[in-house]
């Protein structure tokens, strides 16, 4: 006995306390969890901002994989699908007001979601306005998948 505890007493106490702080450590995110989080939110913000807000087609290989993959049916995967889809997109005629913003972006680890919208003036004068959603994963410092709501 030890201190009024049995060495079986004493040997559950241990273990329990050593699974309970190994369970804590496991659930706490680290500093390069944080990191590599922070990073992967601003690869995707740049992303839109330059590519799609600012329309500079030419720098999205900066920023997606050769082998990006693209869940939107309407944008074939592969960096080159994308870039000659919306290379053909920029070149349509927008309303004069149309504005893209970028409202709100979270992440985990390599998993970033925006969130979007969009608004213009229709040729009837009615102001319009679409929200939606891009999700995207990160591997190896540039943007892997995307799926999108609107």
């Amino acid at each position: 006995m030890i201190g009024g505890m049995n060495m079986r007493t004493l040997t559950i106490n241990w273990l329990a306390w050593a699974i309970m702080f190994v369970c804590l450590g496991l659930a706490q995110k680290t500093d390069a969890d944080e990191a590599l989080t922070a990073r992967n939110k601003a690869l995707v913000r740049d992303f839109y901002t330059t590519v799609l807000i600012d329309r500079h087609i030419d720098a999205a290989p900066q920023f997606l994989r050769a082998d990006y993959i693209q869940h939107n049916p309407n944008v074939p995967t592969g960096l080159k699908g994308f870039m000659d889809t919306f290379r053909e997109r920029f070149a349509q005629k927008l309303p004069a007001d149309y504005k893209r913003e970028l409202l709100n972006v979270v992440g985990e680890n390599d998993m970033v979601v925006i969130y979007v919208r969009q608004t213009w003036t229709g040729r009837d004068g009615k102001h319009n306005q679409a929200l939606g959603f891009d999700m995207f994963r990160v591997q190896a410092g540039k943007i892997a998948e995307h799926w999108d709501a609107d």
